[in-house]
């Protein structure tokens, strides 16, 4: 693995196939005690077309800031959304086989340096359970408890979170984050 190579960039709408599988490998992952299988399918079916197209679709809309982590400059291992005029982190998944080698906390950091460059003084979000620790040890504050809503009949159990910045900007690993490519959106 010393040839491995991890970049992080701006998503592309070309992305969506593989970001819909590393969300569906990381929350099917997740070990029973935190969720059950049903909430668990609830929360990530399996891959289709039209998951795809949904999130394609969010990923070229200039209110959201989607970032991906690129393995060996081909393969989509990790990415993180935010939309900044609700000031929330709306999701950061890691592909299971990569879980605890940082990508996480790097990809968390790109969505952070861009919200505070673009004047954010604080994200919220919703964490599951088993990301709970996570969060904390970025330095996220548990606000409450909250539900978060997955299909008509599944909900399942979420914290509120919130991270107040200071005004120290930690880049981001990679600066070509600044501006969405053009190609692909």
């Amino acid at each position: 693995m010393t040839s491995s190579h991890i970049s992080y960039r701006a998503a592309l709408k070309s992305d969506a196939r593989e970001m819909v599988n590393v969300h569906f490998a990381a929350i099917h992952a997740i070990n029973s005690d935190y969720y059950s299988s049903d909430v668990k399918f609830a929360w990530s079916p399996p891959p289709d077309a039209a998951r795809q197209e949904w999130l394609s679709d969010l990923i070229s809309q200039d209110s959201m800031i989607c970032v991906v982590a690129v393995f060996d400059h081909n393969t989509i291992i990790g990415f993180c959304v935010a939309l900044p005029s609700e000031a929330q982190l709306k999701a950061l998944y890691v592909h299971p086989e990569h879980s605890g080698s940082g990508i996480g906390h790097a990809l968390l950091q790109c969505i952070e340096s861009r919200c505070r460059a673009i004047g954010l003084e604080a994200l919220e979000l919703k964490a599951s359970r088993n990301a709970e620790s996570f969060y904390r040890h970025s330095g996220y504050d548990v606000v409450g408890s909250t539900t978060q809503q997955l299909t008509d009949t599944v909900s399942m159990e979420a914290i509120r979170m919130r991270k107040r910045f200071s005004q120290v900007i930690q880049p981001c690993a990679q600066p070509d984050l600044a501006h969405k490519a053009a190609q692909g959106r």
